[in-house]
């Protein structure tokens, strides 16, 4: 699916009609919310249906989650009772968890939205990159930016252990 097609709305109402067929993945009171393969299962069958990556998918459903939470909080802080909140895509509070995914924290969160679409603009051009190499060399590059993070969430639990003491 090319990129045009990926930011139309028909997409986005076809990614959330596939993603409401799989609670698991969005109900955290699913019996299977917390199993990993479970969830990596349901979104593989999403591609295939799609024909989209799935963690492209994964992507765009965490932003659809994030708009919708955002506009309900933006949505108590602005609009007066009784008033529709005008949307381009009318999602149901139910049909997406607005919770956070319990098994993706995100203790670094700033707030900033600048510094945030930085950092999108950074992994994407660096994923742009990175697909033009051959697969022995995406596997190469996955593996160190991996190791690299761990080794940095380790230091910055090891500070926040040792702050807290």
């Amino acid at each position: 699916m090319n990129s045009d097609k990926m930011n139309s709305r028909e997409y986005r109402e076809m990614l959330i009609d596939e993603v409401k067929k799989f609670p698991v993945l969005y109900d955290t009171r699913h019996e299977n919310h917390r199993d990993i393969d479970v969830r990596d299962r349901c979104w593989m069958e999403i591609s295939e249906r799609l024909g989209v990556n799935c963690e492209i998918l994964k992507r765009e459903w965490k932003i659809l989650r994030d708009s919708l939470r955002q506009s309900l909080k933006k949505s108590k802080d602005t609009t007066k009772s009784g008033q529709p909140l005008k949307d381009d895509i009318k999602i149901d509070e139910e049909e997406v968890q607005t919770d956070p995914d319990p098994e993706c924290p995100e203790p670094w969160e700033s707030g900033n939205t600048d510094q945030d679409d930085s950092l999108d603009l950074f992994f994407a051009s660096i994923c742009q990159s990175v697909r033009r190499l051959p697969k022995k060399y995406q596997n190469m590059i996955k593996r160190q930016v991996l190791e690299s993070l761990l080794v940095v969430e380790e230091n910055y639990e090891m500070e926040n252990a040792e702050n807290k003491k």
